[in-house]
């Protein structure tokens, strides 16, 4: 069984007159070749499918994200395309040199997208959150000699652009790789490790973003996205992006440093929770803005799932070699939302870790208040 999966490269499909054919009564994909092309998500991945020169069946699962999803293949002499719709099947055969048959099988599978909703009134004037001040924090200070950020930023005139800048300037320092850690998990570090050729996970993307941002003259923040099955999840429950507050929009945007992404629905940045919301209700009109070449689709496949729960720090300050206080309230070092009539994570069995420095909130008012 194959899910799609395939590199991108560009191809010619060439289209050849054939007589109309089936085979037991289902269409047939005439080929020379042991492999296929298939067209999806308006690519072509060239031989991504290998014919077996036989009756077995053989499956391909296709996601459906939008109600329907253009599925095609080509071979050198012919080619067939087909409508996928969720929770349907479709199939053919691929006639390999007029005489030996690959029963082919396409499954759709409806993309598991889910309607979550937070209270967008009540407001606990406690939960405020410190963000660092722009200009004066030593550390922002001797990251800016070290990697200055100004050329980076200069000449843009609005806060997307600026903020797309300094998101195309991190996503290019390293490549990821979720299995190596920095030996400290601050921007300068991760910079001169990066600089040596290391690669790091999404946590450092985002630590990194955060403070070039900060430095820009933003105000920004480290958020963790989490699982609905958080306590639970035998594997990875969670991924890190990045928040900054844009004051020429009045709101905080959602970016992410691992896939040099900002997501855009009719015009306006989305922060996480409205990501959620486009994902679910408005795919076809999300757009993934960014300085390079990404995919919507791969994107949202990977990241739909995390985005239930949303945690930050309460602190978003430099305090090492100050003489500031960490900030708490009631005791507690971080703040997560949670969605109405869910309950809180308490525990993250995948970590073995509990959650017990944790104030939970199913406002968005207090998540995304604005920063003073």
């Amino acid at each position: 069984m194959k899910k799609l999966l395939f590199g991108l490269v560009s191809i010619t499909v060439i289209s050849c007159a054939k007589e109309a054919k089936t085979y037991k009564g289902l269409p047939v994909l005439k080929t020379n070749k042991k492999t296929v092309d298939v067209q999806f998500n308006n690519n072509w991945y060239k031989s991504a499918w290998g014919i077996k020169t036989n009756e077995q069946k053989d499956s391909l699962r296709i996601s459906c994200i939008n109600a329907s999803e253009p599925v095609a293949f080509a071979s050198e002499i012919d080619s067939i395309s087909f409508s996928v719709e969720g929770n349907k099947n479709y199939e053919f055969y691929a006639q390999y040199k007029d005489s030996l048959y690959a029963h082919m099988l396409i499954i759709g599978e409806a993309f598991p997208k889910e309607t979550i909703t937070f209270n967008t009134s009540d407001t606990d004037n406690s939960l405020q959150i410190k963000y660092s001040e722009s200009e004066g924090v030593p550390y922002l200070k001797d990251l800016k000699e070290k990697y200055p950020i100004h050329d980076v930023v200069a000449n843009k005139t609005s806060d997307v652009d600026k903020i797309l800048s300094v998101l195309n300037w991190t996503n290019s320092r390293w490549k990821h790789n979720g299995n190596v850690s920095p030996s400290k998990p601050d921007a300068i570090t991760i910079l001169n490790e990066a600089k040596e050729g290391k690669n790091f996970p999404c946590f450092a993307y985002a630590v990194v973003l955060k403070s070039q941002l900060e430095n820009a003259g933003f105000k920004s923040r480290t958020i963790y996205l989490k699982t609905k099955d958080v306590e639970t999840r035998k594997g990875s429950p969670g991924h890190v992006a990045t928040e900054v507050y844009s004051p020429e929009l009045n709101k905080w945007i959602f970016i992410d440093g691992q896939f040099n992404i900002m997501p855009v629905l009719n015009g306006n940045p989305l922060n996480a929770v409205e990501l959620q919301d486009a994902i679910t209700n408005n795919y076809e009109t999300l757009i993934m803005k960014s300085l390079a070449e990404v995919s919507k689709r791969e994107y949202v496949e990977f990241v739909y799932d995390y985005l239930y729960h949303f945690d930050v720090s309460l602190d978003q300050r430099y305090l090492e070699n100050t003489t500031l206080k960490a900030h708490k309230v009631s005791g507690k070092s971080n703040l997560m939302l949670v969605p109405t009539g869910s309950k809180n994570p308490t525990k993250i069995d995948f970590w073995k870790m509990t959650l017990d420095d944790y104030l939970y909130t199913n406002s968005l008012q207090d998540f995304y208040a604005k920063p003073v």
